[in-house]
C-alpha cells in the first residue's frame, strides 16, 4: 500500500535538506539528531493516519456489503408478502364459495327438515280427522299456527347461524388486514432506512475518494 515508503522518502527528503552544521561553527550532529526525529514523528503519524483511512474504507465496505445482504433480505420479504397476498385474497374467494355452498346446504337442510316435519304434521293431521272430524277445524288451525312458528323459528336459527359465522370471518379478516398492513409499513420503513443508509455510504465513498486524491497529490 506504499505507506512506509511514502513516511521513509519524506524522512529522506527533510534530513538531505538539514544545515550542516550551527552558526556557532559547531558540528551539526545534534541538529540533524532532532530534525530525523522530528520526521520520524511525522512519519509514524502519517502512518497512522494512513492506517485509519484504511481502517475506515474497511468498515465501509462491510457497511456496503451488510447493505446488499439486508436489500436481499427485504427483496425476499416482499417476495414474500406478495405471495401471502395472493394467497389470502384466493383464500377470500375461496370462502365465498365456501359460503355460497354452505348456504345452499343449509336451505336445502332447513327445506328438508320442514319437509319432513311437515309430512309428519300432515301425517299426524289426517289421523287425527279420521279419528275426529269433530276436531278438524281446530286442529287445522292449530297446525297452521303451529307450522308458522316452526318456519318462524328455524329462520331465527338460521340467520343466527350465519351471522356468527360471518361475524367470525369478518374478525378473521380484519386481522389478516391488520397484518398485512403492519408488515407493509415496516418494509416502507426498512426501504428508507436502506436508502438512507446507501446515501450515506456514497458520500463516504466520494469523501474517501477526495482523501486518496490529496494522498496522491501530496506524495507526488
Amino acid at each position: 500500500m506504499m505507506r512506509i515508503p511514502i513516511a521513509v522518502g519524506v524522512a529522506a527528503a527533510c534530513f538531505v535538506s538539514l544545515p550542516a552544521s550551527r552558526s556557532d561553527g559547531r558540528t551539526g550532529e545534534p541538529v540533524a539528531a532532532v530534525e530525523a526525529e522530528r520526521v520520524a514523528e511525522f512519519a509514524r503519524q502519517r502512518k497512522a493516519e494512513i492506517d485509519a483511512s484504511i481502517a475506515r474504507v474497511e468498515a465501509q465496505r462491510g457497511a456496503k456489503e451488510f447493505a446488499l445482504q439486508r436489500n436481499a433480505e427485504i427483496d425476499a420479504s416482499i417476495a414474500r408478502v406478495e405471495a401471502q397476498r395472493t394467497a389470502e385474497e384466493f383464500a377470500h374467494q375461496r370462502n365465498a364459495e365456501i359460503d355460497a355452498s354452505i348456504a345452499r346446504v343449509e336451505a336445502q337442510r332447513t327445506a328438508a327438515e320442514f319437509a319432513r316435519q311437515r309430512n309428519a304434521e300432515i301425517d299426524a293431521s289426517i289421523a287425527r280427522v279420521e279419528a275426529q272430524r269433530t276436531a278438524a277445524e281446530f286442529a287445522l288451525q292449530r297446525n297452521a299456527e303451529i307450522d308458522a312458528s316452526i318456519v318462524a323459528v328455524q329462520a331465527q336459527r338460521t340467520a343466527a347461524e350465519f351471522a356468527l359465522q360471518r361475524n367470525a370471518e369478518i374478525d378473521a379478516s380484519i386481522v389478516a388486514v391488520r397484518a398485512q398492513r403492519t408488515a407493509e409499513e415496516f418494509a416502507l420503513q426498512r426501504n428508507a432506512e436502506i436508502d438512507a443508509s446507501i446515501a450515506a455510504v456514497q458520500a463516504q465513498r466520494q469523501a474517501l475518494v477526495r482523501v486518496r486524491a490529496g494522498v496522491a497529490t501530496k506524495a507526488r
